[in-house]
């Protein structure tokens, strides 16, 4: 199972996870869920991507948790995420 997704980390050009539901904390940082700003990381829809794609069986604030290998809005895969915690 891959690693669950958490504030900061990034995507495959280097979008950050802008936020994350406070009251989920995974490594001490708040859990990611489909819908999470990203940073700005190019032109067009790179410009205001939200995470995606997540684990519908896993969630939190009802929403489906992101996980290492989801798909962003704009296209970009998540690539950095917890090396302890996963979930699939």
């Amino acid at each position: 199972m891959p690693g669950v997704v958490r504030q900061g980390d990034i995507d495959q050009a280097g979008g950050k996870a802008l936020s994350g539901v406070g009251s989920v904390r995974v490594n001490g940082r708040p859990i990611v869920v489909n819908g999470t700003q990203v940073s700005p990381h190019g032109k067009g829809k790179h410009g205001a991507a939200k995470t995606a794609g997540g684990v519908g069986s896993v969630r939190a604030g009802g929403k489906p948790v992101n996980v290492i290998g989801n798909t962003d809005d704009c296209g970009h895969p998540r690539t950095q995420g917890s090396s302890n915690v996963r979930a699939g």
